[in-house]
């Protein structure tokens, strides 16, 4: 199968619009704002997003608390993470774009295929274009992002991308960065808030040695959590590796629109859950004033658009990751 896109699905009564070649499939839904809720790797008939067992997409209203109402999956995070008072409002914790419908059409030619979506804030005078797109039988996802100022003042955000993957104790983290800093911790196994280390010597003081290797995911019976940020990302990637079957993903990304990453380690602790969130994020913290505070927000002027692009690169044939090249014509992945 070429490169190909279909209308006229549904899941849950929701329009979903079906991105595919013979590597992988994306199932999306525009009305859920451009909620991404599967990219499968055929080669594993497996969803490699995390579905959450006890919530479905459904519609949210706008301000809905996120963790009330997620589904897994993958989501766009913007102006703010935690809840964040822009031009005298307040912003909703995870931001606007998540609970707004998008507006999506889809195309095709010679042998690509693509969904072109645009979701627009409420408080926050901004479009964000987003076009996924495959070509050939290239077991890669690329989104093409444009981000657009519509304001007459300046905007001050933050942005994340928010994929959920579903993990198992024989998946892997691997990353280029070296410095880490513990934002949110269940516990002293999964770190003190406030604190850094190098990875991937995450401290741990229930382990006989102090540390536990932080790149080798947790059983949910662990029942801990932890939001850990790599704030010093030399090369914009992130892996994620099955080692039992020598199968992942790795997340690329242009390291000067997005320098810092957010792992959300949901190893049981939190709701009963077990997955694993790898996110690119332009700044750190994920509340806006408080990135504003530390210098690290950014900002776009009136009319002023930010473009970028991502690429999820399924690969095989590994059990660990050390690089992962954008090589203009395709990935390499080692």
């Amino acid at each position: 199968m070429s490169a190909h896109v279909s209308e006229g699905w549904s899941l849950h009564d929701i329009p979903a619009l079906v991105l595919e070649n013979a590597a992988l499939r994306v199932t999306m839904l525009p009305q859920l704002g451009g909620h991404v809720v599967e990219l499968v790797d055929k080669a594993l008939d497996r969803n490699l997003l995390w579905s959450n067992p006890r919530t479905q997409p459904r519609r949210a209203p706008y301000g809905a608390n996120f963790d009330d109402w997620w589904s897994g999956g993958w989501d766009e995070i913007f102006p703010t993470g935690d809840r964040a008072d822009l031009h005298g409002e307040l912003l909703p914790y995870m931001g606007e774009l998540w609970s707004v419908p998008w507006t999506a059409e889809v195309g095709a030619t010679g042998d690509r295929a693509w969904i072109a979506a645009v979701g627009l804030g409420t408080m926050a005078p901004a479009r964000l274009e987003r076009t996924l797109e495959v070509h050939g039988d290239e077991p890669v996802l690329r989104a093409h992002y444009r981000l657009t100022n519509l304001d007459v003042r300046p905007l001050p955000f933050l942005w994340g991308i928010h994929p959920a993957f579903a993990v198992t104790p024989a998946h892997r983290i691997d990353l280029p960065g070296h410095e880490m800093l513990v934002g949110v911790s269940s516990g002293p196994s999964m770190g003190e808030v406030g604190t850094a280390y190098e990875w991937p010597d995450q401290p741990d003081l229930t382990a006989p040695t102090g540390s536990r290797d932080a790149r080798l995911v947790r059983p949910a019976s662990d029942a801990v959590f932890g939001g850990h940020w790599a704030t010093d990302l030399p090369e914009g990637w992130l892996a994620l590796t099955d080692t039992s079957s020598g199968r992942g993903v790795a997340i690329s990304f242009d390291r000067a629109v997005f320098p810092h990453a957010w792992l959300w380690q949901v190893y049981g602790g939190w709701r009963g859950h077990h997955h694993l969130c790898l996110e690119p994020w332009t700044s750190h913290p994920m509340q806006l004033e408080a990135a504003q505070a530390a210098g690290r927000a950014r900002s776009l002027q009136p009319g002023e658009s930010l473009e970028t692009g991502v690429a999820f690169v399924l690969y095989s044939g590994l059990d660990a990751v050390r690089t992962v090249r954008d090589q203009g014509d395709g990935f390499t992945v080692r």
